[in-house]
């Protein structure tokens, strides 16, 4: 296209695309046909011939001086929105004049539906950017810009778009700002009945979950949403129980969404609501198996012990549904980690660490891309999983782990290589936690080993980690090391404006009296060091700056066998992992998965029993499809999308696949029961004993999620372990069995609190 014709593109587009600023979304509900805002500008369709500008002056109208140069301004804007959507973080003059300009268009009534969403999407990512590197005055910002936006929608000068509500209110949701959140709500529900619209409830429920509202209010708004749809169809499929048309199929169920299924279960989650919530899981991974976005397990993973949140997971990676990021994997070693060091007897520790391979072998055959910090994570829980030593013996031989310093070195250097090979690579930060975690469990050979390949890096950036090369120095007794630490301590201090910290003063005292550099310390202290510090620096031994573990468990027999045979199946995991590509599916088909970890659930139903029970409850006998005719005929409730295989990434076909999600989820819903009751009564039994720091915390109003002792508990696990030697060893019925799992599935829900959601306060 040449430059005339270019410019007349750019000042005469294509007509239809400026055709209704705006359409309230409710009529697409056959609500209303009336908009409930007019606008003081007249319609970009009025423009288009010299009669209907005459027009609109006889009626009284304002004429703008030139529509094509209202084009072009908002041309010009969409493409400023489309560059600082490109290059954020923006300079915040800049954004400020942006947003004068969006409001001055909206005024004018020249702005198309999508750019509200566009502008709230920006707005929303440039606080989640200022919020990661801390900078609260353009965080300030950005929160004046998006009231001034919010305050231009709310009074109808911009136009409606679902995409602004639902960013509105997760920004509302990460930022913590749940009064200005409320407020929009209230005005949302009362003002239009498409606050209800599918596209954004869900970030609504999520929203008011985490602000305080209540699981009641959270249901009824998600039974209004369901209702203002007026779509029967939808409400039977997002419904526990629902049997698909066709369940060897990719389908998609017309009004079904996942986001507002996400919002539920969030709600259902941080309320204690365990049963509707694995229910609300269930009917994700029924409709879509293959399609489940991350952020729809990641909660229920996080906020429920790491027992329940594995099979979970497991069951994510089988389908090969898509990671965005490594969070879904930090939030299984987190608490693994945790775990891991407070367990015994050691063998259950051993079970902690396999699990943890296990699952990053599901990631990476799901196409998940691994991090240096999974790395660091599970660095520091194998070492931690190491037989507790004496600060006593640190230094000298001890027989009795004659060997497995080295075995573990092995250990260490493979996994870095292996995970080297999945693009992440160890930094500095990975040998300091092997440093500190080897002294703190009493393994010298190990940290030194460490910080001898730590010198080749260079110069540490990081206080903490300079610190730690500090005390391997000592333990070295090595003068370059010391020198080389001491040396980034101060250029860090210098950095920060700051001196360095007396205990680093210290330290760095002790190290080279023991490395023979008495005048070296000396030299630096009456250069450096204030007066003060220089008066009151300790010289205590060297082991002193080491904290080590002494309340935990001593050797027991067979300790270091069992530590051995751990690093003998941490092998086997990573060659298996050395031979998987980075971002690629693995045929879990062919393959499958490792799932039988020391938290596994045991299975008392056979198979026969499983599979009858499944196809009673999904298949028609009538008809060969559905046990429960659908409301509808099939053609008209179903888009088979036969252009998708039937088949997941992972080599998985979807009747097999839709089979063992519904097999997971009757588990999870099995232990769930068991695991509540059990936490019931240690409630309960607290609360008698008038002991309120030993019972569990949940959830409090505005935001507060207190934290929940009993997802890292190492009492609440061993207890958990009981209970799965119980299940083992119990005896059951296939009738039984049927009852209970129908019983679960099908739990009677509580009626909505009235036909008509009130404001908040």
């Amino acid at each position: 296209m040449n430059s005339v014709a270019a410019r007349h593109a750019l000042l005469h587009p294509n007509p239809r695309r400026w055709l209704a600023p705006w359409a309230p979304s409710s009529c697409r509900f056959g609500l209303t046909t009336t908009p409930r805002y007019a606008f003081s500008g007249p319609s970009i369709n009025s423009y288009g011939t010299l009669e209907r500008r005459k027009k609109q002056q006889n009626l009284g109208l304002p004429v703008p001086e030139s529509a094509s140069r209202q084009r072009l301004e908002h041309k010009r804007f969409q493409l400023k929105t489309e560059s600082i959507g490109l290059h954020l973080p923006a300079i915040p003059n800049t954004l400020q004049q942006w947003i004068e300009d969006f409001l001055q268009l909206g005024s004018a009534g020249v702005l198309q539906t999508r750019d509200s969403g566009e502008v709230a999407r920006i707005l929303h990512n440039l606080d989640r950017k200022y919020r990661t590197v801390k900078d609260k005055e353009t965080q300030g910002v950005v929160s004046d810009l998006v009231e001034n936006v919010r305050e231009a929608y709310v009074a109808g000068t911009l136009p409606q778009a679902a995409p602004f509500p639902l960013h509105l209110f997760s920004y509302y949701k990460e930022s913590g700002r749940f009064e200005q959140g409320i407020s929009f709500w209230n005005w949302l529900s009362k003002t239009d009945d498409a606050a209800f619209s599918p596209t954004y409830a869900g970030a609504a429920i999520e929203f008011l979950a985490i602000y305080g509202a209540g699981v009641r209010y959270c249901e009824d708004v998600f039974q209004r949403t369901l209702d203002q749809q007026g779509d029967i169809n939808s409400q039977y499929h997002l419904s526990p129980g629902a049997i698909l048309p066709d369940r060897s199929k990719a389908v998609k169920i017309k009004g079904t969404s996942l986001g507002l299924l996400q919002g539920i279960l969030t709600a259902r989650v941080l309320y204690g609501k365990w049963q509707s919530a694995f229910l609300a899981l269930d009917t994700a991974f029924r409709l879509r198996p293959t399609q489940v976005v991350p952020r729809v397990v990641d909660l229920i993973i996080y906020e429920r012990p790491v027992f329940e949140a594995l099979p979970i997971f497991f069951m994510y990676c089988r389908g090969g549904n898509r990671f965005t990021s490594g969070k879904t994997l930090m939030g299984i070693l987190k608490p693994l980690k945790a775990l891991v060091s407070q367990m015994s007897p050691y063998k259950t520790q051993a079970g902690i660490v396999r699990a943890m391979f296990s699952a990053v072998e599901a990631y990476i055959g799901s196409a998940g891309v691994l991090t240096t910090q999974h790395l660091n994570f599970i660095i520091a829980t194998i070492i931690g999983a190491m037989p507790q030593r004496s600060a006593k013996v640190m230094i000298e031989s001890d027989p009795a782990v004659e060997g497995l310093p080295n075995d573990m070195l092995e250990v260490l250097a493979k996994l870095a290589a292996v995970f080297s090979g999945h693009n992440a690579t160890p930094n500095e930060v990975t040998f300091a936690q092997i440093i500190s975690t080897a002294v703190s469990r009493g393994y010298p050979e190990i940290a030194l080993a460490a910080a001898q390949d730590m010198v080749d890096m260079g110069v540490p950036k990081s206080e903490q980690v300079a610190f730690d090369l500090l005390k391997a120095a000592g333990l070295l007794l090595n003068p370059e090391l010391l020198k080389l630490a001491w040396t980034s301590i101060c250029n860090i201090s210098h950095y920060e404006k700051k001196k360095p910290h007396h205990e680093s003063w210290s330290l760095m005292t002790v190290v080279a009296r023991s490395c023979g550099l008495e005048s070296y310390a000396e030299e630096q202290l009456q250069a450096l060091a204030p007066e003060i510090v220089v008066q009151s620096v300790q010289t205590k031994p060297l082991l002193d700056f080491f904290t080590t573990e002494e309340k935990s468990r001593k050797w027991q027999s067979g300790d270091a066998r069992a530590c051995k045979d751990m690093c003998t199946d941490i092998h086997e995991y990573l060659d298996r992992m050395k031979d998987m590509k980075c971002g690629t599916f693995r045929n879990f088909k062919e393959d499958p998965l490792d799932e039988d970890t020391v938290f596994a659930w045991p299975e008392v139903a056979n198979e026969s029993w499983q599979r009858k029970l499944y196809d009673e409850v999904s298949l028609d006998p009538n008809r060969g499809r559905s046990s429960k005719p659908s409301p509808a005929r099939v053609e008209d409730m179903v888009d088979f999308q036969d252009q998708l295989p039937s088949i997941s990434d992972t080599g998985i076909e979807f009747d097999e696949l839709r089979y063992l999600n519904w097999k997971t989820i009757n588990t999870l819903l099995v232990q769930a029961e068991v695991y509540e009751k059990r936490r019931e009564a240690s409630t309960n039994a607290a609360i008698e004993e008038q002991s309120p720091s030993s019972v569990p915390q949940g959830t409090t109003s505005h935001g507060k999620l207190d934290k929940a002792p009993h997802l890292t508990s190492a009492d609440r696990v061993h207890a958990y372990l009981e209970d799965v030697e119980n299940e083992r060893n119990r005896q059951m019925t296939e009738e039984e069995w049927r009852t209970s799992i129908l019983r679960l599935r099908n739990p009677e829900y509580e009626a909505p609190v009235d036909s008509n959601t009130s404001s908040l306060p």
